[in-house]
């Protein structure tokens, strides 16, 4: 396997980089491994005259590599700008794009990444703003637009006024870095997240129903299972329908 980091913070030694260490130190000595560090590089949009020499260089790097970790600290609520940068001199190198602009996937499908964000705030406080969420997502959109496929992310909170990487977020560093080790190839999960999806809605009916049948006797006893099982297909079916139109269909419109 080959592992390829890529760092968009501003500093080459700082906490949001010991984070991402903690997760190479932790692969197997087998795998091969290459952090780009991308302040190292001057990075410009490709122009119609010539293209940027350094994305030839780190995209030459990234079609080698079976795995990426996307590391950048979370500024203003958003990604790192020097991350930002690079995503969006890069964004005709990941996708194609048909007749009507829409984005599809590369030379890249298929591939694995782990995203890395670290932010000042505390974690209670994290959870509740979702400070880091913007950073996820829009690394999120970029990669899996180009037909990556998301393995996990991590957060690095409570940085302010500390000089060093809290101790057990490098421990929660290396079980991603155990996680990710020689990781085999998969295919996408939609249909699992169909499944998934299935089971929830079945368990939320039958809790929502068994509460409307105690309490206020809604269903008679003989027909309660027989109503449950036709909610729970035809709202299936539904909500299923639904975000097949605007994950799939309207996307593909637009």
């Amino acid at each position: 396997m080959r592992y390829l980091a890529l760092l968009g913070s501003h500093e080459r030694q700082g906490i949001t980089a010991g984070y991402l260490q903690a997760v190479l130190d932790t692969l197997p000595a087998s795998a091969e491994v290459e952090t780009v560090f991308l302040r190292d590089y001057d990075i410009y949009p490709d122009t119609k005259e010539q293209a940027c020499p350094a994305l030839d260089e780190i995209e030459a790097k990234m079609a080698a590599s079976d795995f990426w970790i996307v590391c950048a600290p979370t500024y203003w609520g958003g990604m790192s700008g020097v991350m930002k940068q690079f995503f969006d001199c890069m964004r005709f190198r990941l996708v194609k794009m048909n007749s009507v602009a829409d984005t599809l996937p590369g030379k890249y499908k298929d591939k694995h990444y782990l995203s890395m964000t670290t932010c000042f705030i505390s974690s209670t406080e994290n959870f509740f703003t979702g400070i880091t969420d913007q950073t996820f997502v829009t690394i999120d959109r970029i990669l899996t637009g180009a037909g990556l496929i998301k393995v996990g992310e991590f957060v690095g909170t409570g940085t302010w006024g500390t000089h060093a990487p809290r101790p057990e977020k490098i421990a929660e560093c290396q079980r991603w870095g155990k996680k990710i080790a020689d990781r085999p190839r998969k295919d996408d999960n939609t249909l699992k997240r169909y499944i998934l999806l299935f089971f929830m809605i079945a368990i939320m009916a039958l809790i929502t129903m068994g509460l409307q049948a105690w309490w206020f006797g809604v269903f008679a006893a003989g027909k309660f299972w027989l109503t449950y099982a036709t909610f729970v297909v035809i709202f299936y079916v539904l909500l299923a329908s639904i975000l097949h139109f605007f994950t799939f269909v309207r996307h593909r419109r637009r």
